[in-house]
Protein backbone atom coordinates (compact mmCIF):
# COMPACT_ATOMS: atom_id res chain seq x y z
CA UNK A 1 0.00 0.00 0.00
CA UNK A 2 2.89 2.35 0.71
CA UNK A 3 4.43 1.64 -2.66
CA UNK A 4 1.43 1.87 -4.32
CA UNK A 5 0.43 5.36 -2.54
CA UNK A 6 4.01 6.62 -3.85
CA UNK A 7 3.86 5.15 -6.95
CA UNK A 8 0.65 7.36 -7.71
CA UNK A 9 2.22 10.53 -6.81
CA UNK A 10 5.14 9.89 -9.32
CA UNK A 11 3.66 10.92 -12.89
CA UNK A 12 7.50 10.72 -13.93
CA UNK A 13 7.51 6.95 -13.69
CA UNK A 14 5.97 3.98 -14.62
CA UNK A 15 4.60 1.96 -12.23
CA UNK A 16 3.72 -1.79 -12.23
CA UNK A 17 1.91 -4.39 -9.78
CA UNK A 18 2.03 -7.89 -9.55
CA UNK A 19 3.80 -11.21 -8.19
CA UNK A 20 7.26 -11.19 -8.71
CA UNK A 21 6.99 -14.71 -10.65
CA UNK A 22 4.44 -12.14 -13.23
CA UNK A 23 6.61 -9.27 -13.37
CA UNK A 24 9.84 -10.81 -13.29
CA UNK A 25 10.36 -11.87 -17.33
CA UNK A 26 9.41 -8.35 -17.94
CA UNK A 27 11.78 -6.71 -15.53
CA UNK A 28 14.49 -8.66 -16.46
CA UNK A 29 14.28 -7.22 -20.24
CA UNK A 30 14.86 -3.68 -19.49
CA UNK A 31 18.02 -2.29 -18.56
CA UNK A 32 16.33 1.08 -17.08
CA UNK A 33 16.65 1.77 -13.29
CA UNK A 34 14.24 0.43 -11.10
CA UNK A 35 13.16 0.98 -7.58
CA UNK A 36 11.78 -1.75 -5.29
CA UNK A 37 9.81 -1.62 -2.13
CA UNK A 38 11.61 -4.73 -0.49
CA UNK A 39 10.55 -7.21 2.22
CA UNK A 40 11.83 -10.90 1.72
CA UNK A 41 8.43 -12.40 2.17
CA UNK A 42 7.45 -10.24 -1.42
CA UNK A 43 10.32 -10.78 -3.68
CA UNK A 44 11.05 -15.25 -2.90
CA UNK A 45 9.54 -18.48 -1.12
CA UNK A 46 12.51 -17.75 0.90
CA UNK A 47 14.60 -14.93 2.35
CA UNK A 48 17.79 -16.52 0.01
CA UNK A 49 15.05 -16.56 -2.78
CA UNK A 50 13.91 -13.45 -2.51
CA UNK A 51 17.65 -11.64 -2.27
CA UNK A 52 18.37 -14.12 -5.67
CA UNK A 53 15.51 -12.50 -6.96
CA UNK A 54 17.39 -8.71 -6.31
CA UNK A 55 20.56 -10.29 -7.73
CA UNK A 56 19.03 -11.34 -10.89
CA UNK A 57 17.78 -7.78 -11.26
CA UNK A 58 20.90 -5.96 -10.45
CA UNK A 59 22.92 -7.73 -13.06
CA UNK A 60 20.68 -6.08 -16.42
CA UNK A 61 19.67 -2.72 -14.51
CA UNK A 62 20.36 -0.30 -11.78
CA UNK A 63 18.49 -1.05 -8.77
CA UNK A 64 17.48 0.90 -5.40
CA UNK A 65 15.50 -0.11 -2.18
CA UNK A 66 13.24 1.01 0.09
CA UNK A 67 13.74 -1.99 2.78
CA UNK A 68 10.92 -2.60 5.24
CA UNK A 69 11.13 -5.08 7.98
CA UNK A 70 14.65 -4.93 8.74
CA UNK A 71 15.85 -8.39 10.43
CA UNK A 72 15.99 -8.57 14.31
CA UNK A 73 16.58 -11.28 16.43
CA UNK A 74 13.60 -11.51 18.09
CA UNK A 75 12.87 -13.35 13.96
CA UNK A 76 13.88 -16.44 15.56
CA UNK A 77 15.05 -18.84 13.82
CA UNK A 78 14.58 -16.84 10.50
CA UNK A 79 17.03 -14.12 11.32
CA UNK A 80 20.18 -15.64 10.27
CA UNK A 81 19.11 -16.27 6.74
CA UNK A 82 17.18 -13.29 6.43
CA UNK A 83 20.22 -10.96 8.09
CA UNK A 84 22.34 -12.62 5.36
CA UNK A 85 19.53 -11.43 2.63
CA UNK A 86 19.16 -7.82 3.23
CA UNK A 87 23.10 -7.43 3.91
CA UNK A 88 23.12 -9.11 0.01
CA UNK A 89 20.20 -6.60 -0.90
CA UNK A 90 21.60 -3.71 0.41
CA UNK A 91 25.11 -4.08 -1.15
CA UNK A 92 23.37 -4.74 -4.64
CA UNK A 93 21.53 -1.49 -4.50
CA UNK A 94 22.89 1.75 -5.57
CA UNK A 95 20.46 3.67 -3.46
CA UNK A 96 19.10 2.48 -0.02
CA UNK A 97 16.21 4.12 1.75
CA UNK A 98 14.49 3.14 5.15
CA UNK A 99 11.90 4.54 7.09
CA UNK A 100 12.85 5.68 10.59
CA UNK A 101 16.29 6.27 12.47
CA UNK A 102 15.97 3.32 14.01
CA UNK A 103 15.37 1.22 11.24
CA UNK A 104 18.81 2.73 10.19
CA UNK A 105 20.38 1.33 13.45
CA UNK A 106 18.45 -1.73 13.27
CA UNK A 107 20.56 -2.26 9.10
CA UNK A 108 23.89 -1.17 11.08
CA UNK A 109 23.34 -3.65 14.39
CA UNK A 110 21.73 -6.26 13.16
CA UNK A 111 22.55 -6.74 9.70
CA UNK A 112 26.15 -5.23 9.62
CA UNK A 113 25.44 -3.10 6.34
CA UNK A 114 27.37 -0.28 6.18
CA UNK A 115 24.24 2.79 6.70
CA UNK A 116 26.45 5.92 5.96
CA UNK A 117 24.72 6.41 2.27
CA UNK A 118 21.24 5.18 3.81
CA UNK A 119 19.15 7.44 3.40
CA UNK A 120 15.92 7.60 6.30
CA UNK A 121 12.71 9.04 5.01
CA UNK A 122 9.59 8.69 7.11
CA UNK A 123 6.30 6.94 5.99
CA UNK A 124 4.22 9.00 4.88
CA UNK A 125 0.83 10.14 6.61
CA UNK A 126 -1.98 12.19 4.61
CA UNK A 127 -4.53 14.16 7.10
CA UNK A 128 -8.03 12.87 6.90
CA UNK A 129 -10.79 14.79 5.12
CA UNK A 130 -11.61 17.84 7.32
CA UNK A 131 -15.61 17.43 7.03
CA UNK A 132 -15.65 13.29 7.94
CA UNK A 133 -12.73 14.22 10.25
CA UNK A 134 -15.06 16.59 12.33
CA UNK A 135 -18.05 14.49 12.58
CA UNK A 136 -16.27 11.31 13.33
CA UNK A 137 -14.89 13.31 16.52
CA UNK A 138 -18.91 14.80 17.49
CA UNK A 139 -20.08 11.34 17.73
CA UNK A 140 -18.22 9.06 20.03
CA UNK A 141 -19.32 5.47 19.81
CA UNK A 142 -21.97 4.19 22.14
CA UNK A 143 -22.75 0.71 23.60
CA UNK A 144 -19.92 -1.22 24.90
CA UNK A 145 -16.48 0.37 24.54
CA UNK A 146 -13.49 -0.69 23.22
CA UNK A 147 -10.10 -1.03 22.23
CA UNK A 148 -8.65 -1.78 19.10
CA UNK A 149 -5.35 -2.68 17.21
CA UNK A 150 -5.05 -2.18 13.45
CA UNK A 151 -3.98 -4.55 10.84
CA UNK A 152 -2.84 -8.32 10.39
CA UNK A 153 -3.11 -10.51 13.77
CA UNK A 154 0.01 -12.29 14.30
CA UNK A 155 1.83 -13.32 17.73
CA UNK A 156 3.90 -10.47 18.60
CA UNK A 157 1.55 -8.05 17.27
CA UNK A 158 0.58 -7.27 21.18
CA UNK A 159 -3.02 -8.41 21.31
CA UNK A 160 -1.92 -10.53 24.19
CA UNK A 161 -0.55 -7.27 26.33
CA UNK A 162 -3.48 -5.25 25.59
CA UNK A 163 -5.60 -7.96 27.08
CA UNK A 164 -3.69 -8.26 30.00
CA UNK A 165 -3.14 -4.79 30.75
CA UNK A 166 -7.44 -4.16 30.95
CA UNK A 167 -7.63 -6.73 34.09
CA UNK A 168 -8.25 -3.89 36.13
CA UNK A 169 -11.05 -2.47 34.09
CA UNK A 170 -14.22 -3.78 35.72
CA UNK A 171 -16.73 -2.67 33.05
CA UNK A 172 -16.46 -5.03 29.68
CA UNK A 173 -14.80 -3.81 27.06
CA UNK A 174 -14.12 -5.30 23.23
CA UNK A 175 -11.06 -5.87 22.75
CA UNK A 176 -10.97 -5.78 18.40
CA UNK A 177 -8.50 -6.70 15.86
CA UNK A 178 -9.12 -4.78 12.87
CA UNK A 179 -8.29 -6.67 10.11
CA UNK A 180 -7.59 -10.71 9.69
CA UNK A 181 -4.90 -13.42 11.15
CA UNK A 182 -1.61 -13.69 9.11
CA UNK A 183 -1.67 -17.12 7.09
CA UNK A 184 -0.94 -20.10 9.78
CA UNK A 185 -2.83 -17.55 13.15
CA UNK A 186 -6.24 -18.76 12.86
CA UNK A 187 -5.98 -20.23 16.56
CA UNK A 188 -5.04 -17.10 18.10
CA UNK A 189 -8.54 -15.78 17.86
CA UNK A 190 -9.97 -18.19 20.34
CA UNK A 191 -7.05 -18.26 22.39
CA UNK A 192 -7.61 -14.46 22.78
CA UNK A 193 -10.90 -14.50 23.07
CA UNK A 194 -10.60 -17.12 26.12
CA UNK A 195 -8.09 -14.95 27.85
CA UNK A 196 -10.42 -11.69 27.47
CA UNK A 197 -13.02 -13.57 28.79
CA UNK A 198 -11.24 -14.70 32.09
CA UNK A 199 -11.09 -10.63 32.51
CA UNK A 200 -14.53 -10.35 31.70
CA UNK A 201 -13.80 -9.38 28.68
CA UNK A 202 -13.90 -9.94 24.97
CA UNK A 203 -11.80 -10.27 21.67
CA UNK A 204 -12.71 -10.44 17.86
CA UNK A 205 -11.36 -9.70 14.92
CA UNK A 206 -13.22 -8.07 12.07
CA UNK A 207 -11.58 -10.41 9.25
CA UNK A 208 -9.94 -8.20 6.15
CA UNK A 209 -11.46 -4.90 5.88
CA UNK A 210 -11.07 -2.18 2.73
CA UNK A 211 -9.83 0.78 2.97
CA UNK A 212 -13.11 3.16 3.54
CA UNK A 213 -14.22 0.22 6.16
CA UNK A 214 -10.98 0.26 7.50
CA UNK A 215 -11.41 3.91 8.18
CA UNK A 216 -15.06 4.21 9.66
CA UNK A 217 -13.66 1.30 11.88
CA UNK A 218 -10.90 2.82 13.20
CA UNK A 219 -13.13 6.22 14.30
CA UNK A 220 -15.72 3.70 15.62
CA UNK A 221 -13.66 2.12 18.84
CA UNK A 222 -13.15 4.03 21.73
CA UNK A 223 -9.25 3.36 22.22
CA UNK A 224 -6.83 3.02 19.60
CA UNK A 225 -3.84 1.12 20.83
CA UNK A 226 -0.17 0.07 19.57
CA UNK A 227 1.77 -2.45 21.45
CA UNK A 228 3.62 -4.80 19.46
CA UNK A 229 6.47 -6.62 21.01
CA UNK A 230 8.94 -5.86 18.54
CA UNK A 231 8.53 -3.55 15.04
CA UNK A 232 10.64 -1.38 12.49
CA UNK A 233 8.70 0.79 10.71
CA UNK A 234 4.94 0.80 11.84
CA UNK A 235 2.50 1.15 9.00
CA UNK A 236 -0.46 0.41 11.75
CA UNK A 237 0.05 3.66 13.92
CA UNK A 238 0.37 5.67 10.50
CA UNK A 239 -2.99 3.98 9.80
CA UNK A 240 -4.54 5.47 12.67
CA UNK A 241 -3.39 8.82 12.84
CA UNK A 242 -4.51 9.42 9.36
CA UNK A 243 -8.00 8.42 10.67
CA UNK A 244 -7.74 11.02 12.74
CA UNK A 245 -7.01 9.10 15.78
CA UNK A 246 -4.49 9.56 18.51
CA UNK A 247 -3.29 6.02 19.24
CA UNK A 248 -1.71 4.80 22.89
CA UNK A 249 1.50 3.61 21.87
CA UNK A 250 3.89 0.96 24.08
CA UNK A 251 8.14 2.38 24.31
CA UNK A 252 9.95 1.74 21.22
CA UNK A 253 12.68 3.65 19.36
CA UNK A 254 10.36 4.11 16.69
CA UNK A 255 7.70 5.23 17.95
CA UNK A 256 10.11 7.36 20.66
CA UNK A 257 11.26 8.98 17.34
CA UNK A 258 7.74 9.87 16.15
CA UNK A 259 6.51 11.27 19.49
CA UNK A 260 9.23 13.63 19.40
CA UNK A 261 8.47 14.29 16.21
CA UNK A 262 5.14 14.93 16.56
CA UNK A 263 4.06 14.88 19.72
CA UNK A 264 0.25 15.43 18.81
CA UNK A 265 -0.09 12.45 17.14
CA UNK A 266 0.10 9.64 19.28
CA UNK A 267 0.27 9.39 23.24
CA UNK A 268 3.77 7.55 24.14
CA UNK A 269 3.41 5.31 27.54
CA UNK A 270 5.05 2.96 29.51
CA UNK A 271 2.05 2.01 31.52
CA UNK A 272 -0.11 0.83 29.43
CA UNK A 273 -2.89 -0.52 32.31
CA UNK A 274 -2.97 3.03 33.55
CA UNK A 275 -3.11 5.06 29.84
CA UNK A 276 -5.82 2.19 28.51
CA UNK A 277 -8.21 2.88 31.34
CA UNK A 278 -7.82 6.70 31.09
CA UNK A 279 -8.77 6.42 27.60
CA UNK A 280 -11.79 4.91 28.41
CA UNK A 281 -13.03 7.30 31.27
CA UNK A 282 -11.92 9.96 28.59
CA UNK A 283 -11.99 8.72 24.29
CA UNK A 284 -11.81 12.23 23.44
CA UNK A 285 -8.20 12.36 24.37
CA UNK A 286 -8.05 9.66 21.70
CA UNK A 287 -8.55 12.51 19.09
CA UNK A 288 -6.16 14.62 17.42
CA UNK A 289 -6.77 17.83 17.28
CA UNK A 290 -6.88 19.15 13.77
CA UNK A 291 -5.42 22.65 14.51
CA UNK A 292 -2.10 20.77 15.75
CA UNK A 293 -1.49 18.62 12.53
CA UNK A 294 1.92 20.12 11.18
CA UNK A 295 2.77 19.01 7.35
CA UNK A 296 6.44 20.00 8.49
CA UNK A 297 6.38 17.23 10.75
CA UNK A 298 4.55 14.62 8.92
CA UNK A 299 5.20 14.57 5.45
CA UNK A 300 2.21 14.02 3.32
CA UNK A 301 2.29 11.57 0.09
CA UNK A 302 3.01 13.57 -2.29
CA UNK A 303 5.75 14.77 -0.46
CA UNK A 304 7.18 11.83 0.02
CA UNK A 305 7.11 10.69 -3.34
CA UNK A 306 9.08 13.68 -4.38
CA UNK A 307 11.44 12.65 -1.85
CA UNK A 308 11.70 9.05 -2.97
CA UNK A 309 12.38 10.53 -6.79
CA UNK A 310 15.35 12.64 -5.99
CA UNK A 311 16.78 10.07 -4.18
CA UNK A 312 16.83 7.49 -6.69
CA UNK A 313 17.30 9.88 -9.73
CA UNK A 314 19.36 12.24 -7.65
CA UNK A 315 17.35 15.07 -10.01
CA UNK A 316 14.53 16.90 -8.59
CA UNK A 317 13.71 19.06 -11.13
CA UNK A 318 14.56 17.12 -14.13
CA UNK A 319 13.39 13.29 -13.72
CA UNK A 320 14.85 10.54 -15.62
CA UNK A 321 12.12 8.95 -18.16
CA UNK A 322 11.80 5.31 -18.11
CA UNK A 323 12.67 4.84 -14.49
CA UNK A 324 10.28 2.14 -13.14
Amino acid sequence: MHAEALARHTPEARSVSGTVDELLPDLLRDDAPVHLHFTDRVFGDSATAAADTIARLARVRPVSVTLHDIPQPSDGHAFEARRAAYARVADLARTVIVSSASERRQLERFVAADVTAVFVDPLPIDPPEPGEWAAARRHPANGIPSVAMLGFLYPGKGHDRVIAALEGVRTPVDVVALGRPSDGHDDLVPALNAAARALGHSFSATGFLPDAALTRAAREVTVPVVAPSHVSASGSVGRWIASGRKPLVTPHPFFEELAARAPWALTLTDDLPTALARALEDPAATWIDPAAWDVTQVPGTAAAAAMQWERITGDRLTPRRGAL
